[in-house]
């Protein structure tokens, strides 16, 4: 839409630390109290165990980013695959809100969460590298479907973002280092900027609607977003 073949690797680190601003501005006291479990500051097992979970499930992400990256890059490139993939979340999305308000069983709370819990959420926060696969869908629902409550599977989701934000940041630093700022020192900084506004408030606002209505919103969204996405590829030939 503003005429880019491609962002600048200047802007898409920009962008990543606004996310990550955001993500850890939103969490702030909650992960202070992570941390001071790791330093031996506070004793909280269950916090200790959450940032065992954390670690546990970044790892299928981190070895997929490393291994596929070069080639996941390619398939943005089209938006008919990427469309369907929207698809395939909206359909997730919407099959597991489903099964979750079915279930006769008590949503599980973060002190309940097992490793097996962790290790699976990570492993669908992998599958979405992926273009339209979303993360944060792909993990909320993923906790859903193993019977751990919405509020919970979105408050881990969002805590599992930011090793990942921080490991996508870290590799674009050589590229940025190589390709330099071409003096777009205002551009840089009005996007972080960008992205932490709206980082905080789609976060809240997720956060939100998640608790109060479900996933549902999101994958009828994922359904009208596949549609303009082959509609608009279908217009271009």
């Amino acid at each position: 839409m503003l005429g880019w073949d491609e962002p600048s690797v200047a802007f898409i680190v920009a962008s990543h630390i606004g996310t990550l601003a955001a993500v850890i501005w939103v969490f702030r006291e909650r992960i202070v109290e992570l941390i001071r479990s790791v330093v031996g500051a506070a004793r909280h097992p269950q916090d200790r165990r959450l940032v065992m979970l954390l670690v546990l499930g970044t790892i299928p992400a981190a070895i997929a980013g490393a291994v596929f990256n070069s080639k996941v890059e390619s398939t943005f490139q089209r938006p008919v695959l990427v469309s369907f993939l929207l698809g395939v979340t909206g359909w997730a999305l919407l099959s597991v809100e489903s099964a979750y308000e079915e279930r006769k069983a008590e949503p599980r709370g973060e002190d309940s969460m097992r490793l097996a819990d962790g290790a699976a959420i990570g492993i669908a926060q992998a599958v979405a590298i992926l273009p339209g696969i979303s993360r944060s869908g792909s993990t909320i629902s993923t906790g859903m479907m193993l019977g751990i409550s919405r509020e919970t599977a979105a408050r881990f989701s969002f805590l599992l973002s930011i090793p990942i934000i921080i490991g996508a940041t870290i590799v674009k630093i050589p590229d940025l280092v190589k390709e330099g700022t071409s003096g777009s020192g205002g551009a840089i900084v009005l996007g972080v900027i960008a992205a932490f506004a709206t980082g905080v408030l789609s976060i809240r606002a997720m956060l939100a609607l998640v608790a109060k209505r479900g996933l549902r919103p999101f994958g009828v969204y994922c359904f009208f977003a596949m549609t303009a996405g082959l509609l608009t590829a279908l217009a271009r030939g």
